[in-house]
């Protein structure tokens, strides 16, 4: 009797779909194509966007006759580098920074160029120190000018976790740089060679 009853209402449930217009089929068919909405590729509103990496520097300008710090961003991964802190110190600082008279030396005033580069291949020596090639003009710089725009460069990639600076002249040779105290420096520049130049804040 159970039986019966199930099997007249798989009957009644079949008339009435077909009734409805839907089709029935034997076995199991495929989706048409275009049967189905394509996904979306709105983002949810729980979607966000990956922060871009950025790194933090502490970049060397001049100020009177000395160095100050200023912090400066500059974007994270393989676009950060020497060249990019070089970059940065020709750049100068920003508006409010020069209204303070916080200026750069590593940029020449006539041509706005930098005065110093760091090669696109081969820029640091076995030894990590990363080279820095100075250009002839460097030379028209008084001296005292001269010995703050290598302390520029020097503490600001140092400061980037560069372990010295090598400084060779236009045509790759080593050049032997001014300190300070006006001795001339004959190897890699380290962090010490150019502190005596930072001013207290």
């Amino acid at each position: 009797m159970r039986r019966a009853l199930v099997a007249v209402a798989v009957l009644v449930a079949t008339l009435g779909i077909a009734g409805c217009g839907v089709r029935i089929d034997a076995s199991p068919q495929p989706v048409p194509s275009g049967a189905l909405p394509a996904p979306s590729n709105t983002a949810s509103p729980t979607d966000s966007p990956t922060d871009a990496p950025v790194r933090t520097v502490r970049l060397w300008f001049v100020r009177e006759d000395g160095l100050v710090p200023v912090l400066s961003e500059f974007p994270g991964g393989d676009e950060f580098g020497p060249a990019a802190i070089i970059g940065g110190l020709s750049a100068g600082p920003d508006a409010a920074q020069a209204e303070e008279g916080v200026r750069t030396v590593v940029r020449d005033p006539l041509t706005e160029q930098a005065l110093v580069s760091v090669p696109e291949e081969g820029g640091t020596t076995e030894s990590g120190s990363v080279i820095v090639v100075i250009t002839p003009e460097v030379a028209a710089l008084p001296p005292g000018e001269q010995v703050l725009m290598l302390g520029q460069v020097v503490l600001s990639i140092t400061g980037a976790g560069y372990p010295s600076v090598t400084f060779v002249d236009s045509a790759g040779s080593p050049a032997a740089v001014p300190l300070p105290g006006g001795r001339l420096l004959d190897r890699p520049a380290v962090a010490r060679d150019y502190a005596g130049l930072i001013i207290e804040i």
